[in-house]
């Protein structure tokens, strides 16, 4: 079940100056830490209620996570893989919605579905943090 809470790659663009790749990588590294630390307080789920429980705490750790994302600015030369790589953290802030419904529903067989399709969208973010050089991000 603790495959099931994909978590905290994200990023994106905001106002102010862009930043180097380095600096990029460096902050929303930061950003993503805080929220894993976070999210490793929450404990892994024993049941399947838990799971829709601890699924639940993680979405908003998510949404702050990616809040506080969105106010970095890439590289000019990053902005198309930040831009993909939020648009995939979104799809999987998705998922994780759709795991704490069906777990909340103990809904098994569209839970194992669900976290299926999960792995494969959080390799496609790990793989897009890792091309944006960062270190923490591109880890679950």
């Amino acid at each position: 079940m603790a495959v099931a809470l994909v978590m905290l790659p994200a990023c994106g663009s905001g106002g102010g100056q862009p930043l180097t790749k380095a600096q990029y990588a460096a902050k929303a590294d930061a950003i993503c830490a805080k929220g894993s630390e976070r999210q490793k307080a929450l404990g892994n789920p024993t049941s399947v209620a838990e799971l829709g429980r601890v699924a639940d705490r993680t979405l908003s750790i998510l949404d702050d996570a990616i809040s506080d994302l969105n106010k970095l600015k890439p590289p000019a030369s990053e902005q198309t893989k930040a831009d993909q790589w939020l648009a995939q953290v979104r799809q999987l802030r998705d998922d994780l919605e759709q795991i704490r419904d069906k777990a909340k529903a103990q809904d098994l067989k569209a839970l194992q579905q669900i976290a299926t399709t999960s792995q494969q969208h959080n390799a496609q973010a790990n793989q897009l943090a890792t091309d944006l050089g960062m270190t923490v991000c591109n880890k679950n």
